[in-house]
């Protein structure tokens, strides 16, 4: 089922609407049961990715990308130059040419192996993204280095989610055998769990384009410059908070790792934005329909609030923000503003200098 089919068979939209608006996302304490047992079957997903042949593994990746829209070619592995798989992105917004390289790792992907692939890429004529996918995690310091690059990094925990999200679920069928009792016996490597970010996505109908932005705050004034996610940002410096694209049917997507936003951020603001930039007539206009669904993890219910259209007087809109109270709980409010002066002034508003030249 798409999900703008879910979006609009919720079976009581008024009194659901609320229920969400109430809270659209309560983030899970590590010391809940329910934590507890997601963290277990997680780290039985990861062993089975782990205990993939490693050509396996690379195929797994192929079907991954092909399911997701691309065509696909696997490379030789005696002449690979770092390239795992290739693709071609066909979106016409978006799309491009895609270099691969996947690492089975238990600990954490070393900067190095970032920087190489960037400079893969960069001697790459061809390619004009690069992805770098693990079955463990990447450090602040990687996040930090592809902080306005054309590359990706997709830890093992985004990795399980994409692959039940593209519905390669007999991947995981031991891993749930495990979780029930059974299969326990297997010899599986150890695997640390990175954390699992939520997927924030933005749904909207029309054919009109729009870019979906994050502002990380404490109160109403964004920590930094480098805090605001949007098209020109794909990242905080930490990776806490990406901006993704190609993630199934929806419109855009922030994957959002709430245990790793800074210590003194207390506010998460998005914001909808034409793009008049390449289109200078373009308004909120188009934005006919809107819903923010947010998946808190690979196994857990998404939450869905409807939005106000667009108004052909703004040319961005803040949708609502997440707020941290004092036990560390995110809970989300609907917060609907209108800016006639685009993403410019929803910045500004947020206390970031803009120039103007």
């Amino acid at each position: 089922m798409s999900r703008s089919r879910k979006i609009h068979r919720l079976s009581n939209p008024d009194t659901d609407e609320r229920r969400a608006q109430r809270m659209l996302f309560r983030h899970l304490r590590d010391d809940t049961t329910a934590d507890r047992g997601r963290m277990t079957r997680r780290v039985h997903e990861l062993q089975l990715l782990l205990a993939m042949d490693p050509v396996e593994f690379e195929q797994l990746i192929a079907r991954l990308m092909a399911a997701m829209g691309m065509k696909v070619e696997l490379t030789a592995r005696s002449r690979d130059g770092g390239v795992d798989v290739r693709g071609i992105d066909t979106d016409p917004f978006r799309g491009g040419n895609v270099i691969v390289q996947v690492k089975r790792y238990r600990d954490t992907v070393t900067p190095s192996a970032v920087r190489d692939l960037y400079g893969t890429l960069q001697d790459d004529r061809a390619a004009t993204k690069a992805v770098l996918v693990t079955t463990s995690r990447f450090g602040p310091s990687s996040h930090q280095f592809v902080a306005g690059k054309p590359i990706a990094l997709i830890n093992g925990a985004e990795l399980v989610g994409l692959l039940k999200h593209h519905g390669f679920h007999e991947v995981f069928a031991p891993a749930r055998l495990a979780g029930a009792g059974e299969g326990g016996g297997q010899a599986l490597p150890e695997v640390a769990v990175a954390a699992e970010p939520a997927r924030l996505l933005l749904h909207w109908s029309g054919e009109e384009e729009y870019d979906i932005a994050a502002l990380v705050c404490r109160g109403n004034r964004a920590l930094s410059d480098e805090h605001l996610v949007f098209y020109n940002n794909g990242s905080t410096p930490d990776g806490s908070v990406r901006l993704v694209t190609g993630y199934g049917d929806a419109n855009a997507c922030l994957m959002v790792d709430f245990d790793a936003l800074p210590a003194d951020a207390d506010r998460l603001v998005i914001v909808a934005a034409a793009d008049t930039g390449n289109h200078p007539a373009a308004t909120m206009a188009g934005f006919a329909g809107p819903a923010l669904i947010l998946e808190p993890g690979a196994d857990q219910a998404a939450a869905v609030v409807h939005l106000a259209d667009g108004a052909r007087t703004n040319t961005a809109m803040r949708l609502g923000r997440f707020d941290r109270d004092s036990a560390g709980d995110w809970d989300f409010t609907p917060a609907l503003a209108g800016y006639p002066g685009g993403l410019h002034q929803a910045v500004v508003a947020y206390g970031l200098e803009v120039d103007d030249a």
